[in-house]
């Protein structure tokens, strides 16, 4: 997918390679051009002094080292997220890309949804008084294969952590506590420390208001994702099932058809994050969302892993 944008919808940008070692899969993105150099490993492909920026969709396991090789290789750097699945690594990459003076962004695409982005405006503006709760939810319509929840870190570092940056973004406040509490109520033939698939955590964020955020691997309708802050003076419902759908409720039997996928309820999301790093690296400015946004939301995440699994508040 990310291919195919910045193939047709990324007009100041060239797809010069796509390397995956499951040799299928890069031919799919060799598909997108003639002249586009297909192969299995990333090392010619870094050594390559005419391509300026990678875009990193590998397993979250590889991220750290390949964000580590395209920093030192002078490549400014899109990663899906997670940045690892650890802190340590986490920071490593990081500090490698501000020793190397290049850019990271990580793919938290709702931060560039139409929905998202007029919440967050009318927020700061002070439409709805000063936050005191917010709701956000992430529901998949089916859980993934067995092992792959374990290979990607965990609901929470695969699949909240969406909510959790969600959270910051919307509020732009920093979490301080967790508490988070899961079921097996899909998977229920799967036993292991990360087959959990309906998940509810509570954040306390900085200012005292809280947060709540939940998760689940199964629906009868589609995929959901949308979010609800409650303030002072009103609140406002991000739409889970369109961009367009933000509502503001004030003083003074609806069907909706859900999307069937996340690519296509953020198919806009996902282009206008690629054609803003495109921008950053041209403008030579910022990224909207840092390797330092990645790090706090895999606190976040991390610490809810814990909290599941000890009964516990943890605090961040």
């Amino acid at each position: 997918m990310h291919a195919e944008t910045l193939t047709r919808h990324v007009a100041r940008a060239r797809i010069a390679a796509v390397v995956d070692p499951i040799a299928s899969n890069a031919e799919r993105g060799g598909w997108l051009g003639d002249d586009i150099y297909v192969g299995s490993e990333p090392k010619a492909v870094l050594a390559n002094e005419g391509i300026d920026a990678v875009v990193i969709g590998a397993p979250a396991r590889l991220h750290t080292d390949l964000i580590v090789a395209a920093a030192r290789s002078g490549k400014h750097i899109f990663c899906e997220k997670p940045i690892a699945l650890t802190l340590d690594d986490a920071r490593r990459a990081v500090d490698c890309v501000r020793e190397c003076g290049v850019k990271l962004q990580v793919g938290f695409q709702r931060r560039f949804d139409s929905a998202y982005v007029r919440a967050k405006q009318a927020i700061a503006r002070g439409d709805i008084g000063k936050v005191e709760m917010i709701l956000s939810t992430t529901r998949d319509p089916a859980p993934p294969k067995p092992g792959a929840l374990e290979a990607a870190g965990g609901i929470y570092l695969d699949t909240a952590i969406h909510d959790f940056d969600s959270v910051r973004f919307l509020s732009d406040e920093e979490v301080v506590d967790v508490f988070a509490t899961a079921s097996t109520l899909v998977t229920t033939d799967r036993h292991g420390a990360y087959d959990i698939d309906t998940a509810a955590t509570v954040l306390r964020l900085s200012s005292g208001a809280l947060a709540t955020v939940t998760n689940s691997l199964r629906t009868a309708y589609g995929y959901e994702a949308g979010a609800e802050v409650f303030g002072s003076n009103g609140k406002i419902v991000i739409d889970g099932a369109h961009a367009t759908g933000v509502q503001v409720y004030r003083e003074g039997n609806v069907a909706i058809a859900y999307p069937q996928t996340f690519q296509e309820r953020f198919g806009a999301a996902y282009r206008a994050e690629l054609q803003d790093f495109v921008r950053c690296v041209i403008e030579d400015r910022e990224p909207l969302v840092t390797g330092d946004d990645g790090i706090r939301a895999m606190e976040i995440a991390l610490a809810a892993t814990r909290s599941q699994r000890e009964g516990c508040v943890v605090t961040v």
